[in-house]
């Protein structure tokens, strides 16, 4: 016992000891005078530097992982930072390294906020009478009324501006949603997201979650109406699982015969309600709700003990997993029965499944239709299909590059040479290519 203990310790003291050795590196690495920079304002930015006689830009500071990138052009004893992004010297504004088109470097105003005390880094800048957002020019913005928001959102007298491209006539002082995050703006009766305009009912507009929202109407998903949901009743029970008045959801997918009034989670592949037992938002057509406490659905939930096997599109069977026999990794046999991945085969046994290609089991024949990883190949002929190798296959008729089929190859006298695959063009069609290397 005491060899395993002091096994273990060993372990524990070599692994803390690699931990610091691979920091000390990193620290190292990444240290500015490692690589002979030295920042011009490091309470500025940590992106620009000088090195030698030249000017070079760090993403973040990142000299291990990304490194430096020289600006071209930039005058080393003239230059000075602006903000985390933005800098400038006798010649050029700059932001992220790169020149800002139009701009004097003589002209510089950085646009902050009265509504957001972090604005420092807005990414907006005001240069000889022009509005710059994130290095690119805003055409048509005031620059004397131009301020900044928050997130991505700015206005003037005029205009409420996401970016650089979209631009809304204003209606009203745009102002924060309560428990939003930035991606949400509040215009008059407008709500935007993203700057789009989702809602036009900001007196009922409410934040659910990060994610969710909802007003007299609808239910937004990051800023997108789930059509299925409804707002009355609507409540995020779990990271996996919500509900409206009407039923339950797993994610934003509808679950079948779901009862909302007893809808319950057990775990984060198990639910009940007093209809159904449920798998992943599936209907469990195998057992019971009420047989199910929360310690069986923790049992049910271990996949190496138990299977789900899906008899249609909105029910499944869970089954122990020793008693299920992988045909392929895309049909199985339980019960002299056979399922693919989204359904119980009718009248199908398993001796009924044909491998055509032991070595990958890509290719199966199941009757008078062909396969490939269970998706069917329209048209194959079964009589004559036969895989050629690297994912080909032929008929009578055709040459298949997986289910597609490859309309510039001639079955008769098509072989398969190393390298060689099939492409989808704009029309839908596949055709032959060599890879180059």
């Amino acid at each position: 016992m005491k060899i395993f203990m002091w096994i273990g310790i060993v372990m524990l003291v070599m692994t803390i000891a690699s931990v610091l050795v691979v920091a000390a590196f990193s620290f190292y690495a990444n240290s500015p005078s490692t690589h002979n920079a030295t920042a011009y304002d490091s309470k500025i930015s940590n992106q620009y530097y000088r090195q030698d006689d030249k000017v070079v830009y760090v993403l973040d500071g990142n000299f291990f992982q990304i490194g430096e990138k020289e600006i071209e052009g930039a005058d080393p004893e003239t230059f000075e930072v602006i903000d985390q992004s933005y800098a400038k010297d006798i010649n050029n504004i700059y932001y992220n390294g790169k020149p800002v088109a139009s701009a004097n470097p003589n002209s510089v105003t950085l646009v902050t906020s009265e509504f957001n005390e972090n604005s420092a880094n807005s990414g907006y800048l005001i240069s000889d009478g022009k509005v710059f957002c994130y290095g690119e020019v805003i055409e048509g913005a005031d620059p004397t009324t131009f301020t900044y928001l928050f997130g991505s959102y700015a206005m003037d007298k005029d205009y409420l501006y996401y970016y650089i491209d979209i631009k809304i006539p204003r209606k009203a002082t745009p102002t924060a949603i309560s428990n939003a995050n930035d991606r949400y703006i509040r215009h008059g009766e407008q709500v935007l997201y993203n700057g789009e305009v989702i809602s036009n009912e900001t007196s009922v507009f409410k934040i659910i979650s990060d994610e969710y929202a909802v007003d007299a109407s609808h239910v937004y998903s990051h800023g997108e109406i789930v059509e299925a949901m409804v707002a009355d009743g609507f409540t995020v029970i779990s990271p996996y699982y919500r509900k409206d008045k009407n039923q339950a959801y797993y994610f934003n997918t509808p679950i079948p015969e779901s009862d909302s009034n007893t809808f319950e989670v057990l775990n984060d592949d198990i639910s009940k309600d007093q209809n159904n037992l449920y798998y992943n938002g599936y209907i469990v057509a195998n057992k019971k709700p009420s047989e199910v406490s929360r310690s069986v659905a923790d049992n049910l939930q271990k996949i190496w003990k138990w299977k789900s096997l899906h008899l249609d599109a909105t029910s499944v069977i869970l089954v122990p997993s020793d008693d299920i026999e992988d045909i392929t990794n895309d049909f199985y046999a339980y019960e002299n029965e056979v399922y693919s991945r989204d359904k119980k085969l009718v009248d199908v046994k398993p001796a009924d499944v044909i491998v055509l290609d032991q070595e990958e089991s890509a290719y199966v024949r199941i009757g008078g239709e062909i396969f490939y990883y269970g998706s069917t190949i329209i048209g194959a002929e079964p009589e004559t299909f036969m895989v050629v190798g690297g994912r080909f296959a032929k008929d009578a008729n055709h040459v298949y590059w997986g289910e597609h089929r490859v309309i510039d190859a001639v079955p008769a006298t098509f072989k398969y040479v190393d390298n060689l695959y099939a492409d989808e063009n704009e029309e839908g069609e596949y055709r032959l290519k060599m890879a180059e290397y």
